[in-house]
């Protein structure tokens, strides 16, 4: 409540001050327009409060342009339309003003020269010129009756000229004096007995009758009492020995004296007025000038106002309207019964209560399907198998994790694709996504399949076993596809080796047996048959034993490799420093290294490893001699072997790399190449580097091999750092 009071009242402060400076002004300029004489007097501040009430309006105006033009260059809500009425309510205001201020300083001007027409100064002139000619003609009786006086005390005695005083108070006059020349009083008479001293003239009259024969000038006795007097110098005495003035007052009828005053105030204020017609008419123009303009201001100030009151409730209406758009379902428009909006404004927040209820169902039912997304993203997330999911046009919509991790390859960045494009962009997976596209397109059987696939990546082969189903479709003919998929690869090798393994054992067990006799046999009969054969044949026999006994120990170490391979894992952990088992292995290497080079670059912040010592030498000795036998059969010159250790801290891994520069390994054997009995040379048992792999797995690690893009190969095994 006192929020909204204080509001109301700052915006009606500049209305009450606008209005106390307009009545303030009005009443100064009224002041110097009726009494242009003072206008003088006081100067321009008269002008000053209009002045103030001018520059508040301009800057009112001027501050409520800026704000509408800036709402109309931001495209406010109901800026365009406050802008329109304004401007028609100006048209209707300012034209009419300007009309009649136009006018009304024409006529003004036409007026006040009416005032001053020649006809009426004529007047003025001759009825002052008349009061003149009277006042005049009873001068000269005045004077006549004085000199008449003057010529009959010349040569009088001194006792007459009292009576001829008192007898000339006859003929109107209120005193008569005689002056001597040292303005002493000679002789008087009065009509007012009650004088005892008359009033003596000042010396201004001597002054005057020194230089003419007569002195007449009008006095006042009191506020309303006005006398002529009349002075004449004259020589008196029985022998007019004596020079002295006399003079006597008339008093003036009361009548005249209003009408001759009458004239001359009327003479003199006609003067002032003509003397000031330019100033009169000026301040009435200024003042029309300055009401013209405060009207202006003020009727832009009411456009303004009364604008922005009448565009209030659309613009309240467009704000809310532009606050839904936006997305604010809960804008609520105040709702007033006094105005005709009200039942629109009653219907806009039914309107957005409605969508703000529509809006929170749909959010929860968001919710829910989030909730499940989130929950089924959770669940294929921590799935083993691979999930891949298809739309009905064979768009890939999801893959999970698992998917990218068994194919090696981030199916993630390539959702959104059909399975050629996929298979276009990773060309490795083709014979997969070609198999199960083949399974999406067959119509003509089950929408339920199952197939094991083949591929060969850069780390070996990989197998899988792949299941798609169709998913129900929700609104059309059309069903999307799910695949989901698992790498078997391990298992199926498991199983491999184990029947190797089993194999092998079976193997030496068979084949060990009859060496030993096998190979005493021949001993014998050589130590029996040698002397009692001629020397042709002992040499024979010999050789010939030799040969069996050689080959008896070949079969020994193909028994011995049959056991080892068949062997379960008995290992025995110690912390072992790999860079220095490799220097020591590679050392006995180069001692008959011949043409061969051998390089070893360690990394040293390697550090050591729980392993089996006695396996891992012997996993560094195969392979080593399966890289230095490949170089020499394939007579590689400058043939060199690099040994290289890394590690890798961010997933705790050891690297050991060994490397060749030699042709390589044949691409048909390359996904093979850890199976017992695949070899591609053209000596040995073929169970080296599978041995090596079963090391490998023993200790928890990972065997690659691949061939480098100069040519030569390389073999990586990946342990774990504990």
């Amino acid at each position: 409540m006192a929020d909204t009071l204080k509001k109301r009242l700052w915006q009606w402060l500049p209305v009450v001050v606008v209005f106390f400076l307009l009545l303030v002004s009005l009443s100064l300029l009224n002041l110097i327009t009726l009494s242009p004489e003072k206008a003088d007097r006081y100067g321009d501040w008269p002008l000053y409060p209009s002045a103030v009430l001018l520059v508040l309006l301009s800057v009112i105006i001027l501050f409520n342009l800026f704000r509408i033009f800036n709402q109309w260059r931001t495209r406010q809500a109901g800026s365009r339309f406050t802008l329109r009425l304004m401007t028609g309510f100006l048209g209707l205001t300012l034209l009419p003003v300007l009309f009649v201020s136009l006018f009304s300083i024409n006529l003004i001007g036409t007026r006040i020269d009416r005032w001053f027409a020649v006809e009426v100064g004529q007047a003025l002139d001759d009825a002052l010129h008349l009061s003149q000619l009277a006042l005049s003609i009873r001068r000269q009786e005045h004077l006549a009756a004085l000199e008449q006086l003057k010529r009959n005390i010349q040569g009088a005695e001194s006792y007459d000229i009292a009576l001829l005083l008192e007898h000339f108070l006859s003929s109107g006059a209120s005193e008569v004096l005689l002056i001597d020349s040292s303005q002493r009083l000679v002789a008087q008479a009065l009509t007012d007995t009650k004088t005892l001293i008359p009033r003596l003239p000042d010396r201004s009259m001597l002054r005057a009758l020194q230089t003419r024969s007569y002195y007449y000038k009008l006095e006042t006795d009191g506020p309303e009492k006005l006398s002529s007097r009349v002075a004449v110098s004259l020589h008196y005495g029985e022998q007019n020995q004596y020079s002295g003035v006399l003079t006597a007052l008339f008093p003036v009828a009361e009548l005249e004296k209003s009408l001759t005053e009458s004239v001359e105030n009327a003479q003199r204020e006609y003067g002032s007025l003509e003397f000031q017609r330019d100033a009169v008419k000026n301040a009435f123009r200024l003042t029309i000038l300055v009401i013209m303009v405060m009207t202006a201001l003020f009727s832009l100030w009411a456009a303004f106002v009364f604008s922005r009151r009448l565009t209030r409730p659309v613009r309240t209406l467009v704000e809310g309207t532009l606050a839904v758009a936006a997305g604010d379902l809960d804008k609520k428009i105040p709702v007033s019964e006094r105005d005709d909006f009200s039942l629109l404004a009653r219907s806009f927040n039914t309107m957005t209560k409605r969508l703000s209820d529509a809006r929170a169902e749909r959010e929860q039912a968001r919710r829910q399907l989030q909730q499940e997304h989130d929950y089924l993203h959770v669940v294929l997330e921590h799935l083993t198998s691979g999930v891949i999911t298809l739309d009905e046009n064979g768009v890939i919509r999801r893959v999970n994790s698992a998917a990218s991790n068994i194919l090696r390859q981030p199916l993630l960045e390539h959702a959104g694709k059909t399975l050629p494009e996929l298979s276009a962009a990773v060309p490795q997976l083709q014979p997969f996504l070609d198999i199960a596209q083949s399974q999406l397109q067959d119509t003509t059987g089950s929408t339920d399949w199952q197939s094991e696939i083949t591929l060969s990546t850069d780390e070996g082969k990989l197998i899988l076993v792949c299941r798609g189903a169709a998913l129900p479709a929700a609104s059309s003919s059309r069903q999307g596809s799910v695949l989901v998929f698992d790498d078997v690869t391990d298992l199926i090798q498991a199983e491999h080796d184990a029947a190797w393994g089993e194999v092998a054992r079976r193997l030496a067990h068979e084949i060990k047996n009859p060496l030993t006799p096998i190979q005493l046999s021949a001993e014998r009969l050589t130590r029996k048959l040698s002397g009692e054969l001629n020397e042709e044949s002992a040499s024979f026999l010999k050789r010939m034993t030799n040969t069996i006994i050689q080959q008896v120990d070949n079969l020994k170490g193909m028994v011995n490799a049959f056991s080892e391979y068949a062997r379960a894992p008995n290992l025995h952990l110690q912390r072992v420093d790999l860079n220095a088992l490799v220097q020591e292995v590679a050392d006995l290497y180069r001692v008959n290294e011949g043409q061969m080079h051998l390089e070893v670059q360690l990394d040293g912040q390697l550090p050591p490893l729980q392993l089996d010592i006695h396996r891992i030498r012997q996993l560094l000795v195969n392979l080593i001699k399966n890289a230095l036998e490949a170089l020499e059969e394939n007579h590689v010159s400058n043939a060199t072997v690099i040994l290289s250790t890394q590690f890798h801290p961010d997933v705790r891994q050891a690297l050991l790399n060994v490397k060749d520069n030699g042709p390589g390994i044949p691409p048909e054997l390359l996904p093979r190449l850890f199976e017992p009995y695949v070899t591609s040379k053209h000596k040995g048992t073929g169970l080296g580097l599978a041995i090596v792999k079963k090391i490998v797995e023993e200790h928890g690690g990972h065997l690659t091999a691949r061939n480098l893009d100069g040519g030569g190969a390389i073999i990586s095994v990946k342990l774990p750092v504990s």
